[in-house]
């Protein structure tokens, strides 16, 4: 891509604010998070940067916490970002992980004690993503045994061994259960473990590129492919154990999904080098990323949160973790067009996150705001965000995974594109 000086400066001084955003979104956890009292992180910190008392202790927030820090080490070592994400991987061993039966828990009490025992297919994909991460900074062999070791359990529990992908939850004793899925209503499957399965396996194949790994990876790609993306652009959410598509979730669009997926999807065939898979795939990763821009981006640059009886119902919120995808997802399109309008999105979209999401006094970002930017700072009756809540900063779910490796990804393709 040839640039000339204007707009090399551009890149340059966005480069800048990206930087400094992460360094500062990662700075309010480091302050924060910690619970020094039991040595791991406090399960939910209110707006007042308070921590709340007795909130448990997520495995979801504790993996992202170690993937985040783990991928900002590597990136800037001499910030000592390494600290944080060692704490993490300590905590997710001594406590997550089950001694018994192997796999990790859902979560634990403010006291590290066991409390939800459920072992979801989704978190477990999560604790892989952060291992891998982990070991690529600290090259530690014993971590790396471990990496694989649970692959290749996980895999042998989670596949379904008479269809294609992969089941929900489990019992502690990885027993299949029908209830307390990671779906709206106990669906069997859902494309969202299947993301982010796809993203754990291609991390898990950059730093041991095992056949297994590789095969499977493969055949996530060609559930995405053939199942789950539709033929306008969007990700199917739930379906039955025949991997079809249920009647609730057709009429759904989760544009945070959609685009993440955009590119997530490209990163995995680039890891796993397959070449041809890009080439047949490559056409409906640009439209999925232009149906999310044509449909689901508001004129300020803000991303809904999703469309529902088939595009008739539009949820107007904006959730702080579906901004930070969309900015990956722009400049992924931008880097895979070269079309200048791309760029111009990821301007927009990170001048409504400055102006709207990043809470520059409190630190970190608003869980949610309202369609012209005002953020929820209360739980609303009518409205409860899915999971996370808009009172906390930091709860089980909301953690510094999404909006710090948005910042991660945008630091290291500008530095691509320049």
């Amino acid at each position: 891509m040839n640039l000339n000086q204007q707009q090399s400066l551009e890149f340059a001084s966005y480069r800048q604010e990206f930087e400094a955003e992460l360094h500062s979104i990662l700075e309010y956890w480091q302050a924060y998070a910690p619970d020094e009292k039991t040595g791991g992180f406090h399960g939910a910190v209110n707006l007042e940067n308070q921590a709340v008392p007795d909130a448990p202790r997520s495995c979801v927030l504790n993996a992202r916490i170690l993937w985040t820090f783990s991928a900002a080490a590597i990136a800037f070592p001499e910030k000592n970002y390494d600290r944080m994400a060692k704490r993490a991987y300590n905590i997710l061993m001594q406590y997550f992980k089950d001694p018994d039966y192997q796999g990790f828990y859902m979560e634990l009490t403010a006291e590290n004690k066991p409390s939800d025992i459920v072992k979801h297919t989704y978190v477990q994909a999560f604790v892989l993503y952060a291992m891998s991460k982990y070991y690529e900074l600290t090259k530690d062999e014993k971590v790396l045994k471990e990496l694989g070791t649970f692959f290749v359990f996980l895999d042998g529990q989670a596949k379904d061994p008479k269809g294609p992908g992969y089941l929900e939850g489990f019992s502690r004793e990885w027993k299949l259960i029908h209830q307390n899925r990671m779906a709206d209503e106990n669906d069997p499957k859902s494309m969202n473990t299947h993301l982010h399965l796809l993203e754990a396996y291609a991390a898990v194949y950059k730093v041991w590129p095992n056949e297994m790994v590789k095969m499977r990876l493969s055949q996530i790609l060609a559930i995405f492919q053939h199942q789950i993306i539709r033929q306008d652009g969007h990700l199917g959410v739930f379906f039955d154990m025949n991997f079809e598509e249920t009647e609730l979730s057709k009429s759904i669009c989760s544009f945070g999904h959609d685009i993440e997926a955009s590119w997530l999807i490209g990163e995995a065939i680039d890891i796993v080098n397959l070449p041809g898979k890009f080439d047949d795939m490559n056409p409906m990763l640009n439209k999925m990323a232009d149906s999310v821009f044509r449909e689901g981006l508001d004129q300020d640059g803000g991303l809904f949160l999703e469309s529902t009886r088939f595009g008739s119902h539009l949820r107007t919120n904006k959730h702080w973790w579906l901004q930070a995808e969309l900015l990956v997802g722009e400049i992924n399109a931008f880097q895979e067009t070269e079309d200048w309008k791309y760029w111009e999105l990821v301007k927009k979209s990170w001048h409504f996150i400055y102006d709207h999401v990043i809470d520059h006094k409190g630190g970190e970002w608003f869980t949610k705001v309202n369609r012209h930017g005002l953020p929820y700072l209360h739980e609303p009756a009518d409205d409860p965000s899915p999971y996370y809540r808009n009172d906390w900063k930091i709860d089980p779910w909301k953690c510094p995974y999404h909006n710090g490796r948005a910042m991660l990804e945008l630091i290291a393709r500008i530095d691509k594109i320049l």
